[in-house]
């Protein structure tokens, strides 16, 4: 299970304008549903705010990744931004975030979409690599980059 996979060039957004994290879930969401694997963007919605109140997805380094497993869900499905503006994601290590990555899982993939959680926090590990990801001005590109760094 690779994240380039799942993750399609129409569903990346560049220079997105949120001005909270509220806003960011709700603009990923709609991200997501344009996919065609979401059911009922609402249920999704109500999921990933569950889980974001439950505790932050901002993983540090200027990335969040609000995820959600549901039954609105028909296949599992990614979508990225870049900000415009860093906004404040309640991060582990308190810095704004920049760049989101999200992911819609239907239940029954129970939490397999942890491997995907996990590739792209990996690819973060790399210090360069999200001014890689923030340097582009094409959702292609932006493609090009994650996929040209996954093991």
């Amino acid at each position: 299970m690779k994240l380039n996979e799942f993750l399609k060039s129409e569903n990346i957004k560049i220079g997105l304008e949120v001005h909270n994290k509220w806003d960011a879930i709700d603009e990923m969401v709609k991200i997501l549903m344009e996919s065609g694997n979401i059911e009922d963007i609402s249920a999704l919605k109500e999921a990933m705010l569950l889980r974001e109140r439950t505790m932050s997805t901002g993983i540090g380094r200027g990335v969040a990744i609000p995820h959600a497993s549901s039954d609105a869900v028909k296949e599992l499905t990614v979508a990225a931004a870049t900000l415009k503006e860093p906004i404040d994601f309640e991060s582990l290590d308190m810095q704004p975030v920049q760049i989101i990555f999200s992911i819609a899982s239907p239940k029954e993939r129970g939490k397999s979409y942890m491997e995907l959680l996990s590739q792209i926090a990996k690819l973060f590990q790399d210090k360069n690599f999200a001014q890689k990801l923030l340097g582009v001005k094409t959702a292609d590109e932006f493609f090009k980059i994650v996929s040209d760094n996954l093991g």
